[in-house]
């Protein structure tokens, strides 16, 4: 599986004392002079009370690099300072710390991103995350567990792959289209049964069951070396590509009337449905379909090569 990684650019300039507050001076009445001799009888007239201008507004911080670099540095000291961000009008708006040693997550509290890499960082503690208004998040081989500062965030993309993460009741009915839960403890999707989710990627997850996908619009479904065994939730659905090589799946009927282009399986385990995989409208077919190998050829190909 290849993702297309975060589209920034890294602008250094000096680094400025911006956002910093000026308040004017506040004006003062004129002095009153100390007549020599008695003043006359008759009143002078009181100086009027000055009155302070209004505070002025705090003014917008203006980020470049340098400063994103300098404030990600005050809270990690071995932050080397390859990280690269996309900002716009001086407002941060994706920030790529893949690999970057990043534990302290403080520095966000000032910016507002709509998309974040977290990948390959020793980030354990995501909680200053929480209330943010994300788009995009990556944390993919982080050693993160708790998703709970996620839950109410705007996401629709979550990238967790070769993470410790076993519990995704944080992501339920947010508008997530992609999910990519690849070689994590994950083994309840029910919480994903509210999301408008397309493409999901569970390789290597203890799961069991996916009954909660029922109903969800899936385009794309990798089940790679998981224990489900049941396709029946499937029925019905627009699916396009499926991926069950290396699972305890026996039955293909389920499939029938899916609209499949791309179907991976293992025939061996096979023991119903394989007329069924034969009608379908598949346009590549194949047994493995990963990083590792690919072996996707045409039906004919396929099916030829088989001897069925």
């Amino acid at each position: 599986m290849i993702r297309r990684p975060l589209t920034v650019s890294v602008l250094l300039i000096i680094l400025t004392a911006c956002g910093e507050k000026t308040t004017p001076p506040v004006a003062t009445g004129p002095a009153t002079a100390l007549a020599p001799n008695p003043a006359p009888t008759t009143s002078v007239p009181s100086a009027p009370t000055p009155v302070a201008p209004p505070p002025s507004a705090t003014k917008k911080t203006y980020w470049t690099a340098e400063m994103l670099h300098t404030e990600i540095k005050y809270h990690n000291a071995n932050y080397q300072g390859n990280g690269e961000f996309s900002i716009e009008e001086g407002e941060p708006i994706a920030l790529n710390l893949r690999g970057a040693q990043i534990t302290n997550l403080t520095f966000l509290k000032r910016l507002r991103p709509l998309a974040l890499d977290l990948s390959g960082t020793p980030i354990q503690d995501i909680r200053p995350l929480q209330g943010m208004k994300l788009i995009e998040l990556y944390l993919e081989d982080s050693p993160v567990t708790d998703l709970s500062p996620l839950r109410g965030m705007p996401l629709e993309k979550l990238y967790l792959s070769r993470t410790p993460v076993a519990d995704l009741s944080a992501l339920e009915g947010m508008p997530l289209t992609e999910l990519n839960a690849v070689d994590t403890r994950v083994t309840d999707i029910t919480p994903l049964g509210r999301s408008p989710l397309q493409m999901l990627w569970l390789t290597g997850a203890p799961i069991e069951s996916i009954a909660g996908l029922k109903g969800v619009p899936l385009v794309s479904l990798t089940l790679h070396r998981t224990r489900v065994k049941d396709l029946s939730p499937l029925s019905g659905s627009r699916l396009q590509r499926l991926h069950i090589a290396e699972t305890p799946v026996t039955d293909l009927s389920p499939l029938q009337g899916i609209p499949l282009t791309r179907l991976v399986f293992t025939p061996a385990t096979i023991t119903t449905g394989l007329d069924i995989a034969k009608s379908l409208p598949v346009q590549e077919i194949g047994t493995q379909f990963d990083e590792n190998g690919r072996d996707l050829l045409s039906p004919e190909a396929f099916w030829a090569q088989l001897g069925k």
